[in-house]
């Protein structure tokens, strides 16, 4: 002979207490007392339906342990606005996870947004870096020519000095005093 509630796998936890249902008797636990009326309050298949529990049956941690652990379900099916409010709350449930997976998929893409205009912006000072050191190369290079022919342009007026105090030299050396002076100074 079977227990009304040994071959039950699903034992509720949550309930709250309820009114019996009309047309039903009262029954007794195990132990011999009358067994009070709860209403599942656990979302779960079973949400709404009523049972039988033993009155001394307690879940309360700090009670001591049941010394009665009986039930028995007084409704077979759901209610219907049971049914209606499990329903309403996984359609909620879905809805708040498709809204959360679009919210995280917005993330993502303005996420991906930002790296690109990051990336875009890079590469735009990477281009701006190489035209202001082409730039500042030209300038130097430039600079460079200028210089080179402003020292060229110093040692051929060196080199043209030297030339004439040479000469210059080379005339006084001879006593012809044709060279350094100009000839109204010089004598004849």
């Amino acid at each position: 002979m079977s227990v009304p509630c040994s071959d039950q796998d699903f034992r509720p936890m949550k309930g709250k207490n309820a009114s019996l249902p009309p047309g039903v008797t009262t029954e007794r636990c195990w132990c011999g007392r009358l067994a009070k009326v709860k209403e599942l309050v656990d979302f779960s298949d079973k949400f709404g339906m009523k049972y039988f529990m033993c009155a001394y049956y307690d879940h309360d941690p700090p009670s001591p342990p049941p010394l009665c652990n009986w039930f028995h379900w007084i409704d077979q099916e759901q209610p219907d606005w049971a049914r209606r409010e499990v329903e309403e709350k996984q359609r909620r449930a879905w809805a708040m996870f498709h809204e959360e997976e679009r919210f995280e998929k917005a993330i993502a893409n303005d996420k991906a947004e930002r790296e690109r205009q990051i990336q875009k912006l890079r590469a735009e000072q990477a281009r701006n870096r190489e035209v202001n050191q082409k730039r500042m190369d030209d300038e130097a290079a430039r600079r460079y020519a200028e210089e080179e022919v402003r020292r060229e342009a110093r040692e051929a007026e060196r080199k043209r000095l030297r030339e004439r105090a040479a000469e210059a030299q080379a005339a006084e050396e001879r006593g012809d005093k044709t060279g350094k002076w100009p000839r109204w100074t010089q004598g004849k």
